[in-house]
């Protein structure tokens, strides 16, 4: 059911419904970006106050492209922020102990995170959107159609395509 046929008496979208409805999609989506849970929720939660209070600026269409916009945007904002601030000395010398093959891990995860990133750059940006929407938001192929304002069919091709591209660009890498 669509988010905008939802409402009161006096025609108002249901900001309840929505919040429901958008929430999680929207938090995975975020996910993919960031890898914060923390993060995550407060940029859903931002995200809600900024559709609440531009809401007469959503002229229709789908609710859900609206709102990642507007989560992509204010997580891009808080990135661009946190990377002019310093970090405190307290902040810097919260040191945990750590074994040998945790770091291990950890830098091998790394490298494989980086390889991919790399090779997404590759890719178109509506295609990348795919791919992002897919594999960390975990959507729907008829969702992502939905999103990027093309069919469902389209979606699956495009993802199916781009993973072939990437498992090529990491295979010559």
């Amino acid at each position: 059911m669509d988010a905008t046929k939802q409402g009161g008496t006096d025609g108002k979208m249901d900001m309840e419904y929505i919040y429901h409805q958008y929430s999680l999609p929207l938090k995975k989506y975020i996910y993919s970006m960031c890898h914060d849970s923390d993060l995550s929720d407060d940029i859903v939660s931002e995200t809600f106050y900024r559709a609440i209070k531009n809401i007469d600026s959503f002229y229709g269409g789908n609710m859900f492209t609206w709102l990642c916009t507007i989560a992509k945007h204010t997580y891009f904002n808080y990135t661009k922020k946190k990377e002019t601030q310093n970090v405190s000395l307290e902040e810097s010398q919260q040191v945990e102990p750590v074994s040998t093959e945790q770091i291990e891990d950890a830098v091998i995860q790394k490298e494989r995170s980086m390889d991919l990133y790399k090779a997404m750059q590759y890719l178109e940006s509506q295609e990348r959107d795919v791919v992002y929407l897919r594999t960390f938001a975990e959507l729907s192929f008829k969702e992502i159609g939905e999103v990027v304002g093309k069919s469902e069919n389209w979606a699956r091709v495009t993802y199916f395509r781009c993973k072939e591209k990437l498992k090529r660009r990491m295979s010559n890498a």
